[in-house]
């Protein structure tokens, strides 16, 4: 029996050699690519976990229950681009109440800060466009909200937007509104919002969770290579209807879809491009599948030439005439 074992310790020993030789390949490659990650843009993760962090004070925004934040009301402030911000006493952008009694055709908006008009007076705003264009025939409710995620935008549109009735609900969506519903905690604006994940096609809002370990932690707050893998997972996800980041946002879209048929209330999505003007190929592909009413913007008609001029030259949001294009 010891003449049978002897063999295989040889074997063993230059199996262990071997894994010991991978483990310390992928350790080193993980340190150099760490490494070089800090020359480039890229930057950790930083999800967090849902209790992490309280709200911040902030004298533009107060919490929400249902969204995370709405502006103050009664307020008018003079924030991004020196512009005034004035918000109705139902907390949203806009010079009047939301009502509906309103006799006119009844248009809500919901988005994120390119429908709120970040950097652009209110009356240059798509939605107050299309209310001055219609020579006041049609009302146009503002709902949109800075840094909103699909998320936050399908909540908004279910509890603030839809039970006052509208007759068209508009959805602006951008691609930086889809990474931002596997977040909790946002921390450029201070607040928390809702959060949600996949339970058998289900969504279940996530509630306050223990930390997690340290080795995650640390890898969520300063691996930029983490964070470069999740990058490469939102473009895998903006190309092709695959993966975690797609399936999550598309239940979004699809239960504010069922929200509008169960109320009556036809929507229309637009694709809104930031200053690169990529496409979403995943998102348009869904839109005609489903058959959806969708309106891309870099299909609608060729970009402009020197398109840049369509957004705001020290942030990227759109400009008065980017306003007017959409």
């Amino acid at each position: 029996h010891a003449a049978a074992r002897t063999p295989t310790l040889p074997r063993l020993r230059h199996a262990a050699t071997a894994i010991a030789v991978i483990c310390a390949t992928v350790i080193v490659c993980g340190f150099c690519a760490e490494v070089a990650l800090r020359f480039t843009t890229i930057r950790p993760r930083r999800w967090g976990w849902v209790g992490q962090n309280p709200n911040r004070p902030s004298s533009n925004f107060q919490p929400d229950r249902y969204t995370g934040w709405r502006l103050w009301p009664y307020r008018s402030i003079v924030w991004a681009g020196g512009k005034t911000y004035r918000s109705n006493s139902q907390g949203f952008r806009a010079d009047s109440e939301f009502a509906s009694s309103d006799p006119r055709f009844k248009i809500a908006f919901v988005g994120d800060s390119y429908t709120f008009g970040y950097g652009v007076s209110y009356q240059e705003t798509f939605p107050a466009l299309v209310e001055k264009d219609s020579n006041s025939r049609i009302a146009s409710w503002n709902f949109g909200m800075p840094a909103f995620g699909v998320d936050q935008i399908w909540l908004s549109a279910r509890h603030q937007a839809l039970p006052l009735g509208p007759q068209l609900l508009v959805v602006g969506l951008v691609d930086i509104d889809f990474p931002r519903s596997q977040v909790s905690y946002r921390l450029a604006e201070g607040f928390n919002k809702p959060v949600f994940q996949l339970e058998g096609g289900r969504l279940v809002e996530r509630t306050v969770e223990p930390p997690p370990n340290p080795v995650w932690r640390f890898f969520d707050k300063y691996s930029r290579l983490w964070g470069a893998e999740e990058i490469a997972m939102r473009w895998v996800g903006t190309r092709f209807p695959i993966g975690g980041f797609w399936s999550l946002n598309r239940a979004f879209i699809d239960t504010l879809r069922d929200d509008c048929r169960r109320v009556g209330v036809p929507v229309l999505f637009i694709y809104i491009p930031i200053d690169t003007f990529h496409p979403f190929p995943a998102l348009a592909a869904y839109m005609r599948r489903t058959g959806a009413n969708y309106i891309d913007l870099t299909e609608v008609r060729p970009s402009p030439p020197g398109s840049t001029y369509l957004y705001l030259p020290a942030d990227g949001h759109f400009s008065p005439a980017g306003h007017r294009y959409t």
